[in-house]
């Protein structure tokens, strides 16, 4: 699908980004970064969060006007055919302007093109329910997917991939909820779209969709862990079957979810320091702590007091000796600062921008950057270049 904002600006400020914190981490001066800036230019309207924030409530109030001076104009707005007119007819509007603005205003996630987005969103959805309203739940759920999946691929807005993902769960979860079977095969059922879901994000290396690529690997791997986790399976089985009692019952398959409980977690780390990625990295901690909290819910003797002072001194623990063992590299892993890769990486793109050749859309956190039939990544030139 054709994308709204200019594409060769938004890998340009992904790449001014980069350098922005290289230099926070003193591997780049501020000339280099000013040098980066020079080289990749963009020229989108991006205001301050303030000033962002407040763009966005003069929007939707500027809508709210829109919509009630239109209603003046329309026939009949009080019956459902009428109001569902009205609705369209300010969709179009709201896109229609929002086009507008992105084209001459250079408008980038200012707050104003995010309100025009969801308020025609909302416009579209409304003769929705107010056309079908008998409608199954799950149907609801299908027909918002087909309206937002290709507004956040043009306009790559970062509710997109959160409501997308909440519709995804949603329909499967009403789905199977109708049957028994599917109520006892629904944790295992939420880590497999989980899975997938992480998938089919990581394939995509377009710098346009990067932070929407970074939301939905961070909620499918949340939800592989829980969708696992021995607590979150035991409260719900309860909840789901209306048992109103003080402590959940044993669920079915305990082993199993003790052993998701506490293996998905160190799989998690396994994997972001193997790939050198801070996500996994940092869920399977958190992820971690959580497993802990599970098993002291259901089979610890201590006090609270007592489990905070040993949870504590055992983290203080293990962070001295993991930072004293990767003080010196191993494994290819270290707690110094790879200043030697990301200065080659950003060379490389300055060098290409001067010899007239544009990094693929893979970016610096693509697959690696091309450059006529050689190839290199983010570990530095490798022997193909």
């Amino acid at each position: 699908m054709k994308k709204a904002y200019n594409e060769t600006w938004v890998e340009n400020l992904h790449l001014q980004r980069q350098a922005a914190e290289w230099t926070t981490k003193h591997l780049l001066t501020a000339d280099q970064e000013a040098q980066v800036k020079e080289l990749f230019p963009e020229r989108f309207y991006r205001p301050g969060l303030f000033v962002k924030i407040g763009l966005f409530c003069f929007a939707v109030v500027a809508t709210s006007f829109f919509v009630g001076f239109l209603s003046l104009f329309v026939y009949d707005t009080g019956s459902d055919l009428g109001f569902s007119t009205l609705s369209l007819i300010c969709c179009a509007c709201f896109f229609f302007v929002l086009e507008s603005l992105i084209k001459t205003k250079l408008l980038f996630h200012s707050g104003v093109d995010n309100a025009l987005l969801y308020a025609g969103v909302t416009a579209a959805m409304v003769p929705v329910f107010l056309l079908f309203q008998q409608a199954p739940f799950w149907a609801y759920c299908l027909i918002a997917l087909a309206i937002i999946i290709p507004a956040t691929l043009r306009y790559a807005d970062l509710l997109g991939p959160i409501v997308i993902f909440g519709l995804i769960f949603s329909i499967m979860a009403d789905l199977m909820m109708k049957f028994p079977l599917g109520k006892a095969l629904l944790p295992f059922a939420v880590m497999i779209v989980s899975a997938v879901i992480y998938g089919l994000a990581r394939k995509s290396k377009d710098i346009y969709y990067h932070e929407c690529r970074q939301i939905l690997e961070v909620l499918s791997l949340v939800t592989f862990y829980l969708g696992g986790n021995y607590l979150v399976v035991r409260e719900l089985n309860a909840l789901i079957s209306g048992l109103n009692v003080s402590v959940a019952p044993q669920i079915t398959f305990a082993p199993l979810f003790y052993f998701f409980t506490f293996a998905i977690p160190l799989l998690y780390i396994i994997i972001g320091l193997k790939r050198a990625e801070r996500i996994p990295f940092v869920i399977g901690l958190l992820a971690i702590a959580f497993s802990a909290y599970t098993y002291v819910n259901y089979f610890s003797t201590l006090s609270a007091s007592q489990e905070l002072v040993l949870a504590g001194v055992l983290m203080i623990v293990a962070s001295i000796a993991v930072i004293r063992y990767l003080h010196a590299p191993k494994h290819g892993i270290s707690d110094e600062q790879d200043r030697k890769s990301s200065l080659e990486n950003l060379q490389a793109v300055i060098a290409a921008q001067q010899l007239g050749a544009t990094p693929v859309s893979g970016g610096l956190s693509g697959p690696g950057l091309e450059f006529g039939g050689g190839t290199f990544g983010g570990g530095g030139a490798g022997e193909a270049y």
